[in-house]
């Protein structure tokens, strides 16, 4: 794998992590606004909370794509991952 398929399927990563992360905070957001009152019911609390790991998780995964994407094009870190394709 040369150089540019390396830093597409980087940028590749880090646009399927953004996606995830923004429809995690659209659906944690959500689940928020059925609960009006500010007090969800037994089930609601779990739901939040389910929501929350989930946006959790995906913000991580982002966090994740954008350091492999930046120690890429500023020191030239080929993620081990890619390298056993090359």
């Amino acid at each position: 794998m040369d150089r540019r398929e390396i830093h597409k399927r980087l940028t590749e990563d880090l646009e399927k992590a953004r996606a995830q992360s923004k429809a995690a905070s659209d659906a944690f957001n959500e689940v928020l606004k059925e609960t009006p009152s500010g007090l969800p019911h037994p089930d609601g609390t779990q739901r939040i909370r389910n929501a929350s790991v989930e946006k959790c998780a995906a913000y991580s995964r982002l966090m994740r794509a954008m350091a492999r994407m930046d120690s890429f094009i500023i020191a030239g870190a080929i993620p081990d991952d890619l390298k056993e394709n090359q």
